[in-house]
């Protein structure tokens, strides 16, 4: 071998060393960048929520998390939610979707279900007070009742209602010949018969009336109002124990209520059972709201009470309705005095705000004082969502006793509806004394109530 071809041989065997040297220096290499990008690289982009539930209305931002690129968010269903660029969902209607998240690589998908709201509006009257006037205004000449004329100008005011309340101040009795008016009632089932067909489907009896036919009085209208539970709760008298102590609660479009309805007072001292008539105390309505708050969405107390023909409540009132609302009440409903009374709004030491109706006055009566032909008529609207359930709005509607016993007429007005053409009418301004009754006069007194502003 001659010395070119050794330098050649070596030159080749030192190149050739130098490409694999390289070559096993680069896998290390390789390797360990691999491995340091395993080690140390950015986790999956992931939504920041992956289900929600809401009510219509409600506003949410999603958000994807551990991506800094460009994301397009659409939604599956925009009639249930919506969704902007920015990932800023609107909850629109009840039902389920899903809001979708798409980067580059990678679709993300959060399920959004969206719950209806609960709604219902509530009204109450006062006292069905049937004088024998009005019992005899309601018997035709075949020897039958109808009362329809009571509640036949109300008819489409009360039609807005899903819960229609109306305190029964006197009982029914089915013994024609114990037919009574003032001062110890005893009155025709036909006048539930109405009351049922204008759409009244709670029914409060425990008034100061409510045993002035004894026993009989309370069987009778516990018997007639029993054939019509499915649709018409009565509550504040009672034929049992059982009965008396099982809470009044109903259910109106996904809305369980509590119906509390107490008397402070008793015109008759006959002997009864206990469980006959459900009397106020403090320790039986705290009891009673505690135990409804545990089973129903909303309690109504409804009180009969305070002082006859006053507009102002009573020192007692005031402190009573102060201890209900402080149990737990919801709203508080007061009947007795004949006259209207204030809506105040009673702040509780938990936040709550609680209205109280001290008194409607009468729905109807045979009573001749101006100021008992001004009557009230509550109007709440209630709502339930997700986070509870709540009065959205409170107000008074002022009503009319309207009475013309020698036109064998006794209804009904909104004070609204009421014309100053109606008012000359009414019994007392051309029997007794011209301009006793105007709408004027009437919207002045219900101005000078002193009613409180739920907003």
């Amino acid at each position: 071998m001659n010395k070119n071809t050794t330098v050649k041989a070596l030159i080749y065997m030192l190149f050739s060393i130098l490409i694999v040297f390289l070559s096993v220096n680069h896998l290390v290499y390789a390797d360990e960048k691999q491995e340091a990008a395993v080690s140390t690289g950015m986790p999956e982009p992931f939504m920041n929520l992956a289900k929600l539930t809401v009510n219509p209305g409600k506003k949410i931002k999603l958000q994807v998390l551990m991506y800094n690129g460009k994301i397009k968010w659409s939604s599956k269903d925009e009639s249930v939610a919506t969704v902007d660029k920015r990932g800023q969902v609107t909850a629109v209607a009840a039902g389920t979707t899903y809001i979708l998240a798409e980067t580059s690589d990678k679709l993300m998908k959060c399920k959004i279900k969206v719950k209806p709201v609960s709604e219902i509006r509530i009204c109450a009257v006062g006292d069905a007070l049937l004088h024998e006037n009005i019992m005899n205004f309601g018997k035709k000449s075949d020897g039958s009742y109808n009362y329809d004329e009571l509640f036949k100008n109300m008819a489409d005011t009360f039609r807005r209602f899903d819960v229609r309340i109306i305190n029964q101040e006197t009982v029914f009795i089915n013994d024609e010949s114990k037919f009574a008016g003032y001062p110890s009632f005893g009155s025709p089932k036909e006048l539930g018969d109405s009351m049922r067909k204008y759409g009244f489907n709670v029914i409060t009896c425990a008034t100061n009336h409510a045993y002035d036919r004894g026993i009989s009085g309370i069987k009778d209208t516990v018997d007639y109002w029993s054939d019509y539970s499915d649709n018409v709760l009565m509550t504040g008298i009672y034929t049992s124990q059982k009965s008396f102590n099982k809470l009044s609660i109903r259910e109106y479009n996904g809305i369980k209520i509590a119906f509390l309805n107490y008397t402070t007072l008793l015109n008759s001292g006959a002997k009864r059972e206990s469980y006959n008539i459900k009397m106020y105390s403090d320790s039986l309505v705290k009891k009673e709201i505690e135990a409804a708050k545990k089973k129903a969405d909303f309690v109504i107390v409804l009180p009969h009470w305070g002082e006859e023909y006053v507009h102002e409540p009573s020192a007692r009132q005031i402190s009573s309705a102060r201890i209900i609302a402080e149990a737990g009440a919801d709203l508080i409903i007061g009947c007795h005095p004949h006259v209207v009374q204030p809506m105040k709004i009673i702040k509780t030491s938990d936040g709550r705000k609680v209205p109280c109706y001290y008194s409607l006055g009468n729905y109807f009566s045979n009573m001749f004082w101006f100021k008992c032909q001004l009557e009230g008529m509550v109007d709440v609207t209630i709502q339930k969502n997700t986070s509870g359930t709540k009065i959205i709005d409170a107000s008074y509607i002022p009503i009319v006793n309207h009475m013309n016993p020698d036109d064998t007429k006794f209804t009904v007005y909104t004070l609204d509806d009421y014309s100053e053409e109606l008012a000359k009418k009414h019994y007392m301004n051309y029997r007794i004394c011209s301009g006793l009754v105007t709408k004027a006069k009437l919207k002045n007194l219900f101005s000078s109530i002193g009613n409180d502003s739920w907003k």
